[in-house]
């Protein structure tokens, strides 16, 4: 993780229960977050469900954390035009959003 980060409050779909993140702040100014301040971290084996984005300009592809199935970011159908910061330009570029991958969970 590249910049600020902040500690935001992760609702997971497998356990029902809310936790604490850290991700980046550009992620979290994509969606509906909310300061984590009493709830745990979260447990490992529990994977974060992903929204993936591809840049216009350049095609290059990457991922969100999605903090909540509920969330437009999430939802929202893919092609749906987002801003994603550029590292080391301090700009933004157009993105659209493509597939996502729901949250997984490892018995361990």
């Amino acid at each position: 993780m590249a910049g600020a980060t902040v500690k935001d409050v992760y609702s997971s779909d497998t356990t029902g229960v809310d936790y604490a993140v850290r991700l980046p702040s550009w992620e979290a100014a994509l969606q509906t977050a909310s300061a984590a301040t009493t709830e745990p971290p979260l447990p490992k084996g529990i994977s974060r469900r992903k929204r993936y984005y591809r840049i216009t300009s350049t095609g290059k592809e990457g991922s969100v954390t999605c903090l909540s199935i509920t969330d437009a970011l999430w939802t929202d159908p893919p092609g749906t035009a987002v801003s994603i910061p550029v590292l080391g330009s301090g700009s933004a570029a157009a993105a659209t959003l493509q597939g996502n991958t729901g949250e997984r969970r490892r018995n361990i």
